[in-house]
């Protein structure tokens, strides 16, 4: 073949994987004119292979990333597919750079049979030896099911757009993602975003960025709060309902928020909550945890949570800002926990456990003499939580740092994030901690 047609040849095939949706996303990711594909001509056959990979720039940072291509083959993935995935996961270990996944794939090449199981635990493989190393986003634009949903799951964090598809079996429904997009463009704006944030891997530190105030103003929610102490604009919410997971900059500073604000967590709030403190920890982003519950409804839950505080060596902030009454304090705030520093709000109640159960032990004598029991034990409930679990006693004695007003919040967290910027830890040689499950 001479030379005029050899370039003809190649003229004609990237002709035919111009208009592939999976390149369109990761145009969309990535900054203008960066993005390098890798492996562009490489066929499963007589097809372009399922998948597109490369990496690029995101707001300057360097970024690998894959999107299965649902032109060819519904994005079936096979022997051909994997290779070209696993080497991004490689690369971006060799370098130190975050990997984002756009899914949209029926899952395994079937007509492949075992091989394609094969090739599918070769990129789970892959994904689980570069957990804890650099960040690793999913961000699910189409469907995400069978095997290649357990790929996503494996992700630090998964980001599906409104109306897709996100199981393992047929008949399941749909898995629960760390953060719902409106669309496709939408989630991949918020991966871009996230990218900017949180650090290139585990041996580097976020840049910190310039604030333009310190001053708290009046929060009526806990919500309030975790919006009063971000930078403007610097939030993105994970998970969902009242126990919010946040990463926002703090000061310029990027942070995990965690707020406990149900009445009591649930095994399952308990276990995001443990695998973002681990997300947290993982990448040495200080973790700030809000309290105003009475505790956990789940044994495990506690157990776990407990583990994943106590475990983390990176930098923790608790404020107390309402209830903290036995395992909510022993578990995020307390000793156990390891916190650098606690804080009360002047509205905090620290007690060993809920003052309604405590006056029947320690009030015995009072509650005899009520004339109107519903009613009374009431008032009694809340005398002793004023009188008993009140923040300047729990100060007094050590048990927080200092008692705040709300409105130094932000001030003082700044503080103390530039003072624990420092903090080194050296833990017990072990191979892994076994983490309640």
């Amino acid at each position: 073949m001479n030379k005029q047609n050899q370039l003809q040849k190649l003229s004609d095939a990237s002709f035919a994987l111009e208009g592939s949706q999976a390149r369109a996303r990761l145009m969309r990711l990535f900054d203008e004119s960066t993005f390098i594909e890798i492996d562009r001509l490489v066929q499963d056959g007589d097809k372009p292979a399922e998948v597109v990979v490369g990496f690029g720039s995101v707001d300057g940072n360097p970024v690998y990333a894959f999107a299965q291509d649902r032109d060819v083959c519904f994005g079936a993935i096979g022997k051909v597919q994997a290779a070209k995935i696993c080497k991004t996961y490689q690369l971006a270990a060799q370098n130190g750079a975050p990997v984002v996944g756009l899914f949209d794939s029926d899952g395994a090449k079937l007509g492949e049979g075992v091989d394609a199981m094969d090739s599918i635990a070769e990129i789970l493989f892959a994904s689980n030896n570069l957990s804890g190393v650099v960040p690793q986003i999913a961000v699910i634009v189409g469907a995400c099911v069978g095997s290649s949903s357990i790929v996503a799951a494996n992700s630090d964090i998964v980001i599906a757009a409104k109306g897709c598809d996100y199981y393992l079996n047929p008949g399941d429904e749909n898995a629960q993602a760390d953060l719902i997009a409106e669309d496709a463009d939408d989630a991949i704006n918020i991966a871009r975003k996230l990218i900017t944030m949180l650090p290139s891997n585990n041996l580097s530190v976020s840049a910190a960025y310039d604030f333009d105030s310190a001053v708290m103003p009046l929060c009526d929610s806990i919500k309030d709060v975790i919006k009063a102490v971000s930078d403007p604009d610097t939030a993105v919410v994970l998970g969902f309902g009242t126990n919010e997971t946040v990463i926002a900059r703090i000061g310029g500073i990027v942070c995990g928020l965690v707020t406990l604000a149900e009445e009591k967590l649930s095994g399952d709030e308990a276990s995001r909550i443990a695998r973002f403190v681990r997300l947290c920890d993982g990448f040495s982003l200080p973790v700030i945890t809000f309290v105003d519950t009475e505790g956990f409804s789940s044994l495990q839950g506690a157990a776990k949570l407990s583990h994943a505080y106590a475990e983390a060596t990176t930098a923790k902030i608790t404020i107390i800002v309402g209830k903290a009454y036995g395992s909510a304090y022993i578990t995020v705030a307390g000793k156990a926990a390891g916190a650098d520093i606690v804080f009360a709000l002047p509205s905090a109640v620290i007690l060993p456990l809920a003052p309604q159960a405590a006056i029947h032990i320690f009030w015995k004598d009072r509650l005899a003499d009520l004339k109107n029991p519903v009613e009374d034990r009431k008032k009694l409930s809340e005398e002793f939580a004023q009188t008993q679990g009140d923040a300047l006693t729990a100060a007094s004695k050590g048990i927080v740092t200092d008692v705040i007003a709300p409105s130094e919040i932000k001030s003082k967290l700044i503080a103390v994030l530039d003072m624990l910027s420092s903090k080194r830890v050296s833990r017990l040689s072990k191979k892994h901690s076994n983490i309640v499950l």
